[in-house]
């Protein structure tokens, strides 16, 4: 049962290997060939975004368990926020939508959710170098690589999706950045209180 929800959900027929290298070698592709209509021969946004999610929550959870064992995250809680990431991931598609006004919402919700799928996926790697950077300075120092790609990625996504110059996108990228962290520490602030 379990083997056919994982094959139903990562749609594992190929798909899933060309839109996964297709997201971290070319930013903003996997949106640019969608806006395209070119959608047939990668795993559909939704069905990305959820994989992605769910497992990086797993390896979250895990993660916090074995390094903060004293706050330990419950089953309700790793829930709790990733339903609360499932209702952001289309508000950040709406700022986006406020300083890009030529763009079509729909291609907006499908960046966010490439966009979520990436940062989920760089996090796994930068998630369990953080718990170890304690243990020894190195951890610390791999995190920065990891750290500059996102930034790059995030810019470069933005670039080849809404075609603005260079210094439009790192402008309007910052401020949907700001604005979309601020909500998100809200959110979360709120959660915290509620189980802490």
């Amino acid at each position: 049962m379990s083997k056919e929800f994982l094959h139903e959900l990562l749609d594992i027929d190929g798909r899933l290997s060309l839109t996964l290298i297709t997201m971290v070698k070319k930013p903003g592709q996997l949106t640019h060939e969608f806006n395209q209509g070119k959608r047939v021969k990668y795993t559909p946004p939704l069905r990305l975004y959820l994989a992605i999610s769910i497992l990086f929550f797993i390896i979250f959870s895990s993660i916090y368990q074995v390094y903060a064992p004293e706050r330990p995250l419950t089953d309700s809680m790793i829930s709790y926020y990733s339903k609360a990431m499932f209702l952001l991931f289309p508000i950040f598609a709406l700022i986006v939508q406020l300083f890009f006004r030529q763009s079509f919402y729909i291609g907006n919700l499908v960046f966010s959710m490439h966009l979520h799928s990436i940062v989920y996926i760089i996090l796994m790697f930068i998630a369990p170098l953080e718990a170890l950077e304690q243990e020894h300075q190195i951890f610390l120092l791999l995190q920065l690589p990891l750290t500059l790609y996102l930034v790059w990625y995030i810019f470069k996504a933005f670039k080849t999706v809404y075609q603005d110059s260079w210094l439009k996108t790192i402008v309007k990228a910052s401020v949907i950045y700001m604005v979309y962290m601020s909500i998100l520490g809200l959110v979360f602030d709120v959660l915290m209180k509620n189980f802490f």
